[in-house]
């Protein structure tokens, strides 16, 4: 299965004549160009959230982050000729996770969907889980790795995983280290590797391509029993000479792998 993930960005007047009405046709471009049998996107504000929904030839799940249909969503897309929605749910990222909560010194309330689906082809069932880290407290991502963890063993035993998203960290992150022990980075495990700036987001908000820019890598796909043939990162420019999001979509090719019977 091919799946994106790719944070949007959200909508705002900072971004001058480059904001959200000015860039939805290159992300969603971005979308039908990378033809992702499933997608994760982050910072979905209720009217870009509207507009993804949309797109032909996909069902969603997700929820905004503040409650009442309001904040941010992170959403998880999925094509439902290809699978078929067994479960759904979300947490806040909070001591409190069943309402919309803060972790302790966040500026924003943080929270994570999943999904559990069945591949039509195979009949093989896996869980799809996408985030948004807290971009200001290391304190505050060690702990959401650590409860989309606790969740997945606890509530998802013994299915293949993937978890993607904005994790606001680099490799070098404590929270990076908190991911369980039994997913692997798809970066590094893959077969097949582009990445042609060196990471997922340019740290200028510039949306222009130029000389040797910033990079950080914010932006991953874990998996946990899944077979990692190709990882990339699409830095296509769009007609208009920017970037579609201050962040590049990350796609990836996976695959199950062999069942083991007794």
């Amino acid at each position: 299965m091919r799946l994106t993930t790719y944070n949007i960005r959200y909508d705002t007047p900072v971004d001058g004549d480059w904001a959200w009405a000015a860039r939805r046709p290159y992300v969603i471009e971005n979308l039908r160009r990378l033809a992702p049998d499933l997608f994760c996107v982050e910072e979905a504000l209720p009217h870009l959230y509207a507009d993804l929904n949309a797109l032909a030839g996909f069902a969603h799940v997700g929820i905004p982050r503040d409650g009442d249909g309001q904040g941010e969503a992170a959403a998880i897309y999925y094509d439902p000729a290809k699978f078929t929605l067994e479960d759904a749910g979300h947490q806040w990222l909070s001591a409190t996770p069943a309402v919309p909560s803060f972790y302790p010194g966040t500026g924003n309330r943080r929270v994570f969907q999943w999904a559990k689906l069945q591949e039509a082809a195979s009949g093989r069932e896996f869980v799809a889980v996408t985030a948004h880290l807290d971009d200001g407290s290391a304190a505050a991502r060690v702990a959401g790795v650590r409860q989309i963890g606790a969740f997945l063993t606890a509530q998802q035993p013994g299915l293949p995983v993937f978890v993607c998203g904005d994790f606001n960290m680099e490799p070098d992150d404590p929270a990076y280290a908190a991911m369980p022990a039994s997913f692997q980075d798809s970066l590094k495990v893959a077969a097949q590797v582009i990445d042609p700036l060196g990471g997922t987001w340019m740290d200028d908000l510039s949306y222009v391509p130029h000389a040797n820019p910033v990079m950080q890598r914010l932006d991953y796909v874990f998996v946990r029993d899944l077979a990692v043939s190709s990882y990339a990162v699409d830095t296509t420019v769009s007609a208009p000479g920017k970037y579609a999001s201050d962040h590049f979509p990350v796609t990836v090719e996976l695959n199950f792998r062999e069942e083991n019977h007794d």
